[in-house]
């Protein structure tokens, strides 16, 4: 399974598209907020079933703040990250991986890529497809086969 991960488009569907164009052909994409409704949008367009939080910066729409998916027997949680304060480190998010029986955690909010392996939870960040903080926009992809083996791809792109 292919699985496209982005983050903080804020709007621009232009730079969005351009980070799923690049990850192609894909089975799901996962928005980790700040402007979800961006992906919403693309859906028909690209015909693949989408799973998407709210970030901080996400008024005025439904608050879906996290979830765990479970894909292949892998459990996922998602969130935008803003609720455990990431921008000073990932241990809130570990506890909560703990909590929930998480393999991968799926965050944004930074802008930064990020990918940490950390007492068997990977942690992954795919940065900002529109506003990076980290020079590049990026986006990430997700491969788990069939015997629920994972690996990760991370993109960078020009503007």
């Amino acid at each position: 399974m292919r699985i496209g991960v982005v983050s903080d488009s804020h709007g621009n569907l232009y730079m969005l598209e351009k980070a799923i164009k690049m990850m192609e052909p894909l089975d799901l994409i996962i928005h980790l907020g700040d402007d979800y409704r961006d992906i919403i949008k693309l859906k028909e367009k690209y015909k693949l079933p989408i799973e998407y939080v709210s970030g901080n910066n996400d008024f005025g729409t439904e608050k879906i703040a996290e979830k765990v998916i479970n894909i292949r027997g892998k459990n996922i949680f998602i969130t935008h990250g803003h609720r455990y304060n990431v921008y000073y480190g990932i241990d809130s998010l570990y506890f909560k991986a703990l909590e929930v029986n998480a393999q991968l955690v799926l965050y944004g909010h930074t802008h930064v890529q990020d990918i940490n392996n950390s007492f068997g939870v990977v942690f992954l960040n795919p940065g900002s497809v529109s506003r990076p903080r980290d020079g590049k926009p990026g986006c990430a992809m997700i491969l788990i086969d069939d015997k629920g083996d994972v690996d990760f791809k991370l993109f960078r792109f020009e503007c």
